[in-house]
């Protein structure tokens, strides 16, 4: 059975060939006799009509080799006038040199022209007159072709045989450039072929000696075609089997391809063959554009045959149609949209909706395709082009302008507007998401005012815990000290007791106000004093202030500041305890034996005091975690520090517009403060 199904689908194919070659001869010949292809007998031929095996008998020869030869040989000695001072003299001049020198590429051809107006000679031979010419050129074939008053005769010998025309004005007319002249064109029997050399009589007989070939090649070609297209065709139909049963892979896949591409691939074909008759092609060209063409069209109509045969209803070919399937699959979506949300435009997604309005917009193209095909017009598809693309651009262009908003949006609640809210626009995924960022935005706010609310009451709590505390503290450290006034105080011992109270109510005494400080800063409870201060100054009485500090942990201070005052505002009173915080951690941090380098610098209307110091402890934390408050760089907590300088002297600084940075390096800890200089 296999075998049976190969052989028949061998005939199928024979067939198709042998018919397609066979049908390809009828616009071959048409093609043939209307241009006549080089290979018809010509003009000169009065009793003969058909094929011409001589070269020298053929349109090839006649209509377009002559023709061509007569139009450089007559503009080689076209009278170009005398006046030299006519503006066209020197073009007319420029054409002449350029067409005898075109003549003079012609190797296999002997020629003499003269213009018997004004007796100019042009030739290639060294004779002086025509009549020499004549009488000692002669080859396979010897042309004359003389212009009387524009009245042209062609006088043709082609071995023994003669040829002549009285009256060539419709074939050469055109050609001629004299209005009195003669040519004579002697052309041998053995031709030269000159590498990288380009002779137009050596090129047409080569393309005229193809021709014909091609010719024999395709009547040969065509005979046997149709002897072995009718036994395929005979042993085809005699041959039961199928070669496409129902359930069959190749016929399945036939099924899944639209009904257009069909159509499409049909008109493909069509025009492919149609070139062959109406395009420029020789007669090879003609015949395989033809027979490609052919052999298409009968594929694609047996394939739809086959599959026509296959639907019990024939209406049901249309249901693979492109365009059914379009209108099935969106009706499943919106089908689906309807069932599984209550908004249709919010559940279909961006992708789906443009993709849609692609397909749509493909729809529409067809549409105009279609109709352009119908009406041999270019019009319907234009209009077809333009409406979708504007459509489809507006569409796209308007959607992406609502994205680029909520992204603009989104940039400023980022950058701290939390108030910023989006307008909705439409109802699809960038509604949505912009619905989603005004929920998180609300969240967000209460969220920070939540924050600050507690915040806020821990600073009331700690103001008020630390104003409460100082009253009784106070009290303790005035009855401390009224004891450490007696004399006569027994057991000895309570002395050292007395002392360590005495201590640590006057540390508490400082963590409790540096707490205070620390709550009116961070809260921005403090009235400011602004006014021009001179920093260099207050910056060498701060170090006076702790110089006995400084002096006690043996470090070396090395200051750098301007010979000329330098100015900022500042509250002078606040500005005093920020230094006093940051030298008062210099001498309680800083490695003893060690130098510390305090330098102010003015530059670009900035000033910037840096401190830089040898940490005596490992400084292994961030440089932004060491600003919070109750944070030490001693974890151990021995020192006496309250953990509250470097928030207390960062919080000042900034309600006094200035700004403070922590740097590490290593075991290097800097301390920079900027501030708007003043002149």
């Amino acid at each position: 059975m296999r075998t049976n199904k190969t052989f028949k689908f061998i005939c199928l194919v024979i067939s198709f060939v042998c018919v397609s070659t066979l049908i390809s001869m009828i616009p071959t010949s048409v093609r043939m006799i209307e241009t006549g292809s080089g290979v018809l007998s010509s003009y000169m031929s009065d009793t003969k009509f058909g094929i011409e095996s001589n070269f020298y008998n053929s349109r090839a020869f006649d209509d377009d080799l002559i023709g061509y030869l007569t139009d450089i040989s007559s503009r080689s000695v076209r009278d170009i006038g005398d006046d030299k001072a006519d503006k066209d003299y020197k073009e007319r001049e420029k054409e002449k040199k350029l067409t005898q020198e075109t003549l003079d590429e012609i190797v296999n051809a002997k020629y003499f022209v003269i213009n018997n107006d004004t007796k100019e000679i042009y030739t290639n031979t060294e004779y002086k007159t025509s009549q020499d010419f004549v009488k000692n050129i002669s080859g396979e074939c010897d042309v004359k072709i003389k212009s009387e008053d524009y009245n042209i005769s062609y006088d043709k010998k082609v071995g023994e045989e003669e040829y002549s025309k009285p009256n060539v004005n419709n074939q050469l007319g055109s050609r001629m450039a004299l209005k009195n002249g003669e040519i004579y064109i002697s052309i041998p029997e053995n031709f030269t072929n000159y590498m990288n050399h380009y002779d137009q009589i050596y090129q047409a007989k080569i393309d005229f000696d193809n021709n014909i070939m091609y010719m024999l090649i395709i009547i040969a070609v065509s005979g046997v075609a149709f002897v072995l297209g009718i036994i395929s065709i005979i042993l085809y139909k005699r041959n039961k089997s199928y070669l496409f049963e129902e359930d069959s892979f190749w016929l399945k896949m036939s099924k899944v391809m639209p009904l257009e591409v069909y159509l499409f691939g049909l008109f493909l074909a069509v025009n492919f063959a149609m070139q062959g008759m109406y395009w420029g092609y020789d007669i090879v060209g003609t015949f395989f554009s033809c027979f490609f063409g052919i052999g298409f069209i009968m594929t694609v109509f047996y394939i739809f045959n086959r599959q026509m045969n296959t639907y019990d209803n024939k209406l049901d070919i249309f249901k693979t149609t492109f365009i059914y399937r379009i209108l099935r699959l969106l009706k499943g979506i919106i089908s689906k949209i309807v069932r599984e949300s209550r908004g249709i435009t919010r559940s279909m997604p961006l992708a789906k909706r443009i993709i849609v309005i692609g397909i749509i917009c493909l729809f529409i193209n067809v549409i105009g395709w279609i109709m352009d095909v119908a009406a041999y017009s270019y019009i319907f598809s234009l209009g077809a082009a333009v409406i979708s693309l504007v459509g489809f651009t507006y569409y796209v262009l308007k959607k992406l302008s609502y994205l680029s908003y909520i992204i603009d949006g989104t940039a400023r609640i980022k950058n701290g507007d939390i108030h910023h809210k989006l307008t909705l626009v439409g109802d699809d995924n960038f509604t949505e998401l912009a619905d989603n960022i005004n929920n998180i935005r609300d969240g967000l706010d209460n969220a920070i005012d939540s924050q600050l609310r507690s915040e806020r009451m821990k600073s009331e709590l700690i103001t008020n815990v630390s104003h409460d505390l100082k009253t009784p503290l106070t009290s303790i450290i005035n009855y401390i000290a009224l004891i450490k006034k007696e004399e006569d105080i027994k057991p000895e011992y309570l002395k050292d007791y007395i002392n360590v109270l005495d201590s640590k109510s006057k540390r508490l005494k400082v963590l409790i106000e540096d707490l205070f400080e620390a709550s009116k800063a961070s809260s921005g409870n403090i009235e400011l004093n602004m006014e021009k201060i001179e920093l260099t100054q207050l910056l060498r009485q701060s170090i006076g202030e702790l110089d006995e500090k400084l002096s006690e942990s043996n470090l070396d201070l090395k200051i750098n500041v301007p010979e000329e005052k330098v100015y900022i505002r500042a509250d002078g009173r606040r500005m005093y305890r920020v230094l006093e915080n940051l030298l008062g951690n210099i001498s309680k941090y800083s490695l003893p034996n060690t130098r510390v380098y305090i330098d102010i610098l003015e530059e670009d209307d900035r000033v910037k005091l840096t401190m830089k110091n040898i940490s005596s402890y490992e400084l292994n934390f961030d440089p932004d975690e060491i600003m919070e408050r109750f944070k030490r760089a001693d974890d151990s907590r021995n020192t006496e520090g309250s953990g509250l300088g470097l928030a207390i002297a960062r919080d000042l600084i900034n309600l006094q517009g200035g700004s403070f940075k922590i740097d590490i390096d290593g075991d290097l800890f800097k301390s920079i403060v900027e501030f708007n200089s003043i002149h």
